[in-house]
């Protein structure tokens, strides 16, 4: 997947769009301007059609940015912090620290995607309609014409995510049913991913049997499959982890016997000896003692050649700022969903102690 910029804030939530949007919204340009505009209003300029083309895949990603902003606005309401919004490949993803703390939380913050995705169709059936009113021109027919590509991908944006089958949004409204129902979170999620990975691999294979038939357009639904099933699978891993881990505190799982080594040491010297060692992460101190941070295997094997017999183990090591931080008394359930994936380990410190003082690895 390629990186991510940021567009901005929106009501102090960030916004970020995904490299591959631009790839989408070429494609989207294209389609319109290549085929749909011009078979529904022929004659006219290329340039024409690609403007009109152009703003109508701009509107497009607004509605989706639409359709994540009410996930995370409704999150708020209920008690959660949203990191941000980034647009993607497929759609949107509003990120959430935690879970929906009931069933009635989560199915309302999954419902109100879809009702603002089918009301913003209802809104471009509404202009496209009003626009069929006024003086004909090529202007309104191709404005006519792309308001209303927007209400009918609006409507299927809607009504798909209510497909139930996680993590759509209707996989959610259903966890959230089951979990009412049977007052088990856990048993509800799989269920729910369950009928996700499913949907998943039937989307996959309408896709495969429709490229084999020649139509390009199966492309999209084996890309749908692939990531409905996969993210399904995800979420369920996610759940059973973090469930298992339910009431462990961070002090007891972490690793306490971190071995303290030199800066000093050149690679060469250091991983002769670790070698010999079953450990996979060293506490690197500097000339007074203090520990500067932490070394681990991956950075250990970025170097090779003749720089290991210069290159010291203190310009390889992560400085103990740049990791994430946990306290020995936290849930590891709440670090966890804090790190959401994006670090695969944390320094933990106790609370009341010196906050130079380093007791383990997560």
């Amino acid at each position: 997947m390629f990186g991510s910029f940021r567009l901005g804030t929106i009501l102090g939530i960030p916004v970020g769009v995904n490299w591959s949007v631009l790839l989408i919204a070429w494609l989207i340009a294209f389609s319109l301007a290549g085929q749909l505009l011009p078979a529904q209003v022929p004659g006219l300029d290329a340039a024409l059609y690609w403007a009109v083309g152009g703003l109508a895949a701009v509107l497009f990603f607004g509605s989706l940015l639409a359709h994540e902003l009410s996930h995370a606005i409704v999150a708020r309401r209920e008690g959660m912090t949203v990191s941000g919004i980034t647009l993607w490949l497929l759609g949107g993803v509003a990120r959430m620290d935690g879970d929906a703390r009931s069933p009635g939380a989560e199915a309302r913050i999954a419902g109100v995607g879809p009702l603002v995705s089918l009301a913003l169709a209802l809104a471009f059936a509404g202009v496209a309609a009003g626009l069929t009113l006024a003086p004909p021109s090529d202007i309104v027919a191709l404005a006519t014409a792309s308001v209303a590509w927007l209400a009918l991908v609006n409507l299927v944006l809607g009504v798909f995510n209510l497909l139930p089958g996680a993590p759509l949004d209707g996989g959610r409204i259903m966890r959230a049913l089951l979990w009412r129902l049977r007052r088990d979170k856990l048993q509800a999620t799989r269920w729910a991913t369950g009928l996700g990975q499913l949907l998943g691999y039937g989307l996959l294979g309408i896709g495969v049997l429709r490229a084999l038939s020649g139509d390009i357009g199966g492309i999209w639904f084996v890309l749908l499959g692939f990531f409905l099933s996969g993210a399904a699978s995800a979420e369920r891993r996610s759940t059973e982890l973090l469930e298992s881990l339910r009431g462990t505190r961070v002090g007891d799982i972490m690793t306490r016997q971190l071995l303290r080594v030199p800066s000093g040491l050149t690679v060469e010297t250091f991983a002769s000896a670790a070698a010999e060692t079953r450990i996979s992460a060293w506490l690197v101190v500097g000339p007074g003692g203090h520990a500067t941070g932490v070394l681990g295997l991956e950075e250990l094997g970025s170097v090779s050649g003749d720089e290991r017999l210069s290159a010291r183990i203190g310009e390889l090591a992560v400085p103990l700022e740049s990791w994430p931080q946990a306290y020995a008394d936290e849930l590891v359930q709440d670090v966890l969903v804090r790190l959401d994936g994006r670090a695969a380990r944390a320094v933990v410190r106790g609370r009341d102690e010196d906050p130079a003082v380093v007791l383990g690895i997560l």
